[in-house]
């Protein structure tokens, strides 16, 4: 017997589905980094500030910490960009990842008809077997 056509059909569809949970794998991975990031630079500047705010600072340190900012700020809004790109690159992923497992799903489906189908013409063919015995014992008899 040959392999339905549908069944090569749902493989490819299963690798596919399996390749858009990896890619949303790596999406996850990308904005928790990202997230990751904006974290460790929002408590940087939190420690920074704590310490340039305290009265004992003394104006030297205060002008570092000003000119500290300065070059964070930058690095902040990347990572807020980085963290932007990332999640809508993870929406775009689990969005293909739907229509991957739809399409696995479909393919299921349309296999269980046709072995369904092909069960009921071998059935057919069955009976009709048996009928026409029957038929030839009947004559010969």
């Amino acid at each position: 017997m040959t392999q339905d056509p549908l069944e090569s059909l749902l493989r490819l569809r299963r690798l596919a589905a399996d390749e858009a949970r990896r890619y949303l794998a790596n999406c996850l991975r990308n904005e928790d980094a990202a997230a990751h990031a904006i974290a460790e630079i929002d408590a940087a500047i939190e420690r920074e500030t704590d310490v340039a705010t305290n009265l004992a600072t003394s104006d030297t340190e205060v002008e570092a910490f000003a000119a500290w900012l300065r070059c964070i700020r930058p690095r902040q809004y990347a990572a807020h960009v980085a963290e932007d790109r990332a999640e809508t690159e993870t929406a775009h992923a689990r969005g293909v990842l739907a229509a991957a497992r739809a399409a696995v799903q479909a393919a299921e489906e349309m296999l269980a008809e046709h072995q369904a189908a092909r069960h009921v013409a071998e059935d057919h063919r069955a009976q009709l077997e048996i009928d026409e015995v029957a038929q030839r014992s009947g004559r010969s008899g």
